[in-house]
């Protein structure tokens, strides 16, 4: 019984990578998707979570409007490291109708340019830089909330083809009963209540069966539909259950990840997008100069003259300060944000670690302890029943209490994923991953 239990999780090993604190917050969010597997087998098979992840970097037309994403920041850049057009300038002086030909006519041609002497093509291309960034970050962060999704969705599908496979041996044990009862009955050893006990007990077991396989199959089409459209009867499976102990022991470490928080994240990008916007500000200030250059033509005396020109605002009143009263302002108020939301997700941390060791202990105590000796006591009782020395009312409640033990232990450790898959989220640091073969 126990080793059908381990069907649950397959070749699970936890693997922390909490790195040392030198290395920047930003390094984290890093979901394992491997966009270039190349051998990805037939989803209608038994698929471990590895084989699932790339499936989703495969297929999931998610990532290709990501990188559009991308290439969209990055023509932003280009966009604000580009010149500005020339102008092509064109004066007619002079001109009379009374004068045929214009014979007294001044016509002038020029071009003129602007020139961006005092940092504001460099300004602009540095806010665009700094959103580049924050797009990254969007991007990194998406990514993982989607490897979150694609976890979630398989350890629930797990759990649920767990739950069938328990409800399947309580039917088989509710059916050795009823047999057994009838072959008693037979024989004048029970009563005919037993057997009506038995019997009612088989089809509860049997409906509830029916209801656990319909919700594994809602469950198989909420994950096919990652990399897929039609649903093909997918299995997961999982062989052997992860160290949660070891687990456990490596859990404080995450206390140190509350300054790589994906809220303290984004707001150190906005900061970043205020610096550079400050700076643009400070750069407008300052004043363009425009050249011009070229012919003047006098028709009454038919000569030809250069013309030059220089046209330079006269910055006398610095219109952009109420601007950068207001991005200081902003500064101020997302480091008091920072300094809040770091203490806020210490908290979350702390609280979801607490609960994950207290999962981790419920379930040490089910796997060694519980479940061993309610497995034990139903196997006696069994015995002991078919001997005729207890009733049979004793047998079904121990029968109850194994799968109850048995359902609880499924529970814990779906459970137990789930609180991971939470902590994953507030930290951004991939906590398990499987083995590989």
């Amino acid at each position: 019984m126990k080793g059908k239990i381990y069907i649950f999780l397959a070749c699970v090993y936890m693997i922390f990578l909490i790195v040392s604190n030198d290395v920047r917050a930003e390094d984290f969010w890093q979901a394992p998707f491997d966009t270039s597997a190349s051998e990805i087998q037939s989803a209608d098979s038994t698929l471990s979570l590895r084989e699932v992840l790339n499936l989703v970097a495969s297929e999931n037309s998610r990532f290709k409007a990501l990188d559009y994403q991308l290439q969209a920041a990055r023509g932003e850049i280009r966009q604000a490291g580009l010149w500005s057009n020339p102008e092509l300038e064109m004066e007619f002086e002079e001109v009379s109708w009374d004068a045929p030909g214009f014979r007294e006519s001044e016509i002038s041609v020029a071009l003129a340019q602007e020139f961006e002497f005092f940092g504001q093509r460099g300004a602009r291309k540095g806010v665009a830089e700094a959103q580049l960034e924050a797009t990254e970050l969007q991007v990194r962060l998406t990514s993982f909330d989607l490897y979150l999704i694609t976890k979630q969705r398989f350890y629930t599908l797990a759990h649920a083809q767990q739950e069938v496979h328990l409800f399947r041996d309580a039917v088989e044990l509710a059916e050795e009963i009823v047999n057994n009862i009838e072959y008693r009955l037979d024989k004048g050893a029970a009563l005919q209540s037993e057997l009506i006990l038995a019997q009612l007990n088989l089809e509860r077991t049997n409906l509830a069966l029916e209801e656990a396989m319909r919700d594994m199959e809602a469950l198989e089409a909420e994950l096919v539909s990652l990399w897929k459209s039609r649903l093909s009867g997918i299995r997961v499976l999982s062989e052997a259950e992860p160290d949660f102990k070891s687990l456990a022991n490596k859990l404080d470490l995450l206390l140190n990840r509350s300054d790589s928080s994906r809220q303290v994240l984004q707001i150190k990008n906005e900061l970043k997008i205020i610096g550079a916007e400050k700076a643009k500000v400070i750069a407008e200030a300052r004043p363009t100069v425009t050249f011009s250059a070229g012919i003047k033509r006098l028709e009454a005396d038919n000569s030809n003259s250069l013309v030059l020109g220089l046209s330079l605002p006269i910055p006398l009143f610095n219109r952009n300060q109420g601007i950068r009263e207001s991005l200081d302002a902003q500064q101020r108020s997302l480091d008091y944000d920072i300094a809040q939301d770091e203490i806020e997700a210490f908290s979350r941390i702390r609280s979801h670690t607490i609960r994950l060791k207290k999962l981790i202990d419920k379930h040490a105590a089910l796997d060694s302890e519980l479940l061993p000796r309610a497995e034990a006591a139903y196997r006696t009782l069994q015995d002991n029943y078919e001997a005729g020395r207890v009733p049979y009312t004793q047998l079904l409640e121990a029968e109850r209490t194994l799968n109850d033990f048995n359902f609880e232990h499924n529970d814990i450790l779906l459970a137990i994923q789930e609180q991971i898959i939470v902590l994953e989220g507030l930290t951004g640091v991939v906590m398990i991953t499987e083995k590989e073969n």
